[in-house]
């Protein structure tokens, strides 16, 4: 019975484990070529986030950067619905694009700006009118 309930609250999530992939000859995530370290790092990834890093030659989707090789990438659901996994819904991106981008004011959204006749104040507009 508990192991039922277990199975129930913890249901089986899918995974592969990635073995190491072997550095091709004399490289170093030193030299440069952050073409070759990303596209090696992406093979440590499975399922959609592989094929995320593939769309973009590598490179985040939000700021065009390469992923180098401390970086964590994340799965940004384009129309931000967490439900659709399907390929054309998602971009990899750096942890700190989704942040930002998550962070940022929602489309369409302005920014009210204080009312210019009281300095002193930070009232907005719309509270100091008549």
């Amino acid at each position: 019975e508990s192991k039922r309930l277990l199975g129930k609250a913890f249901p089986k999530v899918s995974w592969e484990e990635n073995g190491h992939t072997m550095v091709k000859g004399i490289k170093s995530p030193y030299d440069g070529d952050l073409t070759y370290w990303s596209k090696r790092n992406s093979i440590l990834y499975n399922n959609a986030t592989s094929k995320a890093l593939k769309k973009p030659n590598h490179s985040c989707g939000y700021c065009g950067l390469k992923f180098i090789d401390e970086e964590r990438v994340h799965l940004h659901h384009i129309d931000e619905n967490h439900d659709n996994w399907k390929p054309e819904n998602l971009m990899a991106v750096h942890q700190s694009c989704h942040q930002y981008i998550h962070g940022s004011r929602p489309k369409g959204q302005d920014i009210q700006e204080p009312y210019e006749g009281k300095p002193s104040r930070t009232d907005l507009k719309e509270r100091c009118s008549p």
